[in-house]
């Protein structure tokens, strides 16, 4: 039996809430799951009412290795051995399709769903989005050429690149759908344009505070003639109050020589420095307009995101197939719409374990936060 450190010991027997184990790697993370999952079968709990999760069906195999070995060294055990192969230690993707293959009927889909590969769907968004681009090239949208003329230089390549970036990126959202309907209201209203006006200000103002402490723990320590250089170059700056005076006051030179704050002048100069690449907008409003020059780009950006969308649903259901992003979505719309089935899972399982729990998306999130019971048991560097 191996020898458990404290911290190991009581994330092997901790009961009765979520649990997140941080380790870094090599600290036996893995081995503390499994000889968790062997405390609970020895407790009289079937390895089936455990759902143990992970990323790949590579760790989803070695783990189920791992618990097999561990229950042949015990013989009150030995029967469990019946049921691992079909227990559930398996993938995030494999789980969700487990449901929607169940309660395909509940989404009007054929039982057999295939999984299309990843690279197929990566041509055919990229050849949807040509289309898209040339469509739109033909109607001569406004927005959209003034998107082109300002962000490409010799084609489009990029451009489209980074499109396909951020629809991935959006993919991970549930609600993709409301997010973009609402994004343009959400994050161009002026009271979200205010917030991030005032975030800025507390940044220049907090680097600003942080030199006048350090310019009134020099006037304390230093002897006179230097403090009176550091009046004469810091004066004004620490009496700035506000974003116009900070910006006009930033051209200071530090005295060369101190006695006692070598590390404080550093930082001071450092903080400068941060000030005067931060500083980069005429005044305050600057920003207000800067940020509102983005939004013809947004809604065109919005708009081919969701036409890219629409013609990869019809591609995907004409074939049947589906990628893993979308059996997610459909998991978590069946358990967030059936009070039954979502109750019916939550209350199946005495624990849901989670392997390498920093690589969980938003989907996954969302997935686990409708089935759990506060009985997460979460281990991740």
């Amino acid at each position: 039996m191996p020898s458990w450190t404290k911290e190991q010991e009581l994330a092997i027997t901790s009961e009765g809430k979520n649990i997140i184990v941080s380790a870094g790697a090599g600290s036996g993370k893995t081995a503390v799951l499994t000889a968790r999952v062997i405390r609970k079968l020895k407790d009289g709990i079937d390895i089936n009412k455990l759902l143990v999760l992970t990323f790949t069906n590579e760790a989803a195999g070695e783990m189920k290795t791992r618990i097999r070995d561990e229950i042949r060294k015990i013989s009150s055990l030995k029967e469990q051995l019946n049921y691992i192969d079909n227990s559930y230690i398996t993938t995030f993707d494999s789980f969700a399709l487990s449901i929607v293959s169940k309660y395909h009927y509940l989404l009007n889909l054929s039982k057999k769903i295939d999984i299309i590969d990843s690279s197929i769907m990566n041509i055919k968004r990229e050849e949807f989005l040509d289309k898209i681009f040339n469509a739109l090239y033909d109607e001569k949208r406004e927005d959209f050429l003034r998107l082109i003329g300002d962000f490409c230089v010799k084609d489009d390549k990029d451009i489209k690149k980074q499109i396909l970036k951020i629809n991935s990126a959006l993919d991970l959202k549930y609600d993709k759908k409301e997010y973009m309907d609402s994004y343009i209201s959400n994050y161009y209203s002026n009271s979200y344009i205010d917030n991030i006006i005032e975030e800025y200000k507390k940044l220049i103002l907090d680097k600003k505070s942080e030199i006048t402490d350090i310019y009134n723990y020099i006037l304390e320590y230093e002897d006179s003639k230097i403090c009176e250089k550091y009046i004469e170059a810091l004066s004004n700056f620490v009496n700035s109050n506000n974003y116009d005076d900070i910006k006009n006051n930033l051209n200071i030179v530090l005295p060369r020589i101190v006695k006692n704050s070598k590390e404080e002048k550093m930082r001071i100069s450092e903080l400068l420095e941060e000030l005067r690449e931060l500083t980069i907008y005429e005044d305050l409003e600057e920003i207000r307009t800067i940020y509102l020059s983005t939004k013809d780009y947004a809604i065109v950006i919005i708009d081919i995101i969701k036409e890219l969308d629409s013609m990869l649903e019809k591609y995907k259901k004409y074939n049947n197939s589906y990628e893993f992003v979308d059996i997610a979505k459909m998991a978590i719309r069946i358990v967030s719409d059936n009070e039954e089935i979502r109750n019916e899972i939550k209350y199946f399982y005495n624990e849901i374990m989670i392997d390498e729990y920093q690589d969980t998306n938003d989907l996954q999130e969302s997935f686990i936060n409708l089935i759990e019971n506060n009985n997460v048991y979460m281990v991740g560097d």
